[in-house]
């Protein structure tokens, strides 16, 4: 008795793994206040037309550290409009591995609030 295998190949599909950010990666290795202190400089740098030096500052940092194991950076948003600021400051928060909250104090006193694994 003879068996006849019949074998047809067919291409796999490619498997891809989501691929770690760099804020995420850096959490791993870095101590939760040193990822915030590079965060805070990430915003200041992307956001730096609104922290002219010599002004007032439109954006203001601050790493709140009196609980040494969750610090929060806070990006205070103070001017006309703070809204739609503060709503490209949290997603650029959240593009580089922040959890983000907000508080609104009013339409010109907006705060993001800022934390990492």
């Amino acid at each position: 008795m003879e068996v006849v295998l019949k074998v047809t190949l067919r291409p796999l599909r490619s498997f891809t793994m989501a691929q770690p950010s760099k804020a995420e990666i850096q959490s791993m290795t870095k101590e939760p206040i040193e990822v915030l202190d590079d965060l805070a400089d990430q915003v200041a740098d992307e956001f730096e037309a609104y922290r002219q030096p010599d002004e007032f500052k439109d954006v203001s940092l601050v790493i709140e550290n009196s609980d040494e194991e969750h610090p929060t950076l806070i990006v205070h948003v103070d001017r006309e409009d703070a809204e739609s600021l503060a709503d490209r400051i949290d997603e650029f928060l959240r593009e580089h591995g922040a959890r983000t909250e907000r508080e609104r104090h009013s339409a010109t006193d907006v705060r993001v609030l800022a934390t990492v694994n």
